[in-house]
């Protein structure tokens, strides 16, 4: 079991390792600004204990100016995303972890949501199809594949974690969904809106569209962030753990060297298809009763100095299943690290 376990682990690391590898050279002799990013999501900033979506964590890695290459070429012959030569893109990896709300039962509770961890990596490629000084338009695309199940190790992390902290370790794991490979396409487009305040503040408002397509996630949504700062333009928000607001790990500290804001936005979300609430799609498996429609509504605040981006944040989600007594509350911290 855990060769089995490890070998399917190394298959998908080596998605994120093998492409990374190869777009490490570029056709100019100059060195390329990365940006590396960390995200982590846990409930404990949030309602203080552990239920529905209790921990995320993603490693976010973007190159300026030359996205996965084998993803350019797809992006440009795809209908809806808009491909110019100002492009950014790179590699996610992470790891989700849900339990219901009462971790201390070891038997299955059919009214609650499932166990679940989901093990992932992602390539995604963006692309600037228009910028003013009032004004910029963003799409981007992102391709995602990863593994359902205990083979995620979501329990053995969630428990070893807790060990080592000192604190009761979820009794449910054995109820968990089984293996299933997950495979997701996600399109976003933003838009976004710059007006300069007195004293040097600026203020911004973003609508955006967002449908992604998967056996993990199928569902389409929309939403706007506001933003109040300075040197908004210098970003687009920090990177969300999907589904989520749009962001990423790029920043530009040309512009000032410092730039701060605070921001708050609300996306609802039309959806199909939820693996984590429906359950496995080719076995048997627990699942709940999901709701067709969630909101998250997020707010936090940014501060970026030099090469190196602070974000915290709080969300708030509305109940995704029936039966779920309470929103689901949690927070994020995310660090943004640009070498140039």
């Amino acid at each position: 079991m855990i060769n089995k376990t490890q070998t399917k682990i190394t298959l998908l690391l080596s998605f994120i390792l093998i492409p990374s590898l190869g777009i490490a050279k570029t056709s100019f002799e100059e060195k390329e600004p990365v940006y590396w990013s960390v995200q982590v999501e846990n409930d404990l900033f949030g309602s203080g204990s552990d239920r529905f979506y209790t921990n995320g964590i993603q490693f976010n890695y973007v190159k300026r100016h030359t996205p996965p290459k084998w993803l350019d070429n797809i992006a440009d012959r795809l209908p809806l995303f808009i491909s110019t030569d100002a492009k950014a893109g790179g590699y996610s990896f992470g790891q989700k972890i849900f339990t219901p709300e009462d971790t201390q039962e070891a038997a299955l509770i059919t009214t609650d949501r499932p166990y679940a961890g989901w093990l992932y990596t992602t390539a995604s490629i963006a692309s600037l199809i228009k910028d003013t000084p009032k004004y910029r338009e963003i799409n981007a695309l992102e391709f995602t594949v990863g593994i359902v199940g205990p083979s995620s190790l979501a329990g053995t992390v969630q428990n070893e974690y807790h060990q080592l902290i000192g604190v009761e370790t979820a009794k449910g794991w054995d109820n968990q969904l089984k293996d299933e490979l997950g495979l997701n396409v996600t399109y976003v487009r933003k838009h976004e809106n710059f007006r300069t305040l007195k004293n040097g503040l600026e203020y911004a408002w973003s609508p955006h569209r967002v449908l992604s397509l998967g056996n993990v996630y199928t569902y389409a949504g929309g939403g706007m962030m506001l933003r109040l700062g300075n040197n908004l333009k210098n970003d687009i928000g920090p990177p969300n753990i999907n589904p989520g607001f749009p962001g990423s790990a790029f920043f530009s500290p040309e512009k000032g060297g410092r730039s701060w804001y605070v921001f708050a936005g609300i996306e609802g979300r039309v959806i199909a298809q939820n693996i984590f609430l429906d359950g496995n799609s080719f076995e048997d498996s627990h699942s709940v009763d999901k709701k067709n429609l969630v909101a998250d509504l997020q707010y936090g605040i940014s501060y970026q100095r030099n090469n190196m981006r602070v974000t915290f944040s709080n969300l708030l989600r509305t109940k995704e299943f029936y039966g779920q007594k309470d929103n689901a509350k949690f927070g994020a911290v995310n660090i943004s690290f640009l070498i140039d």
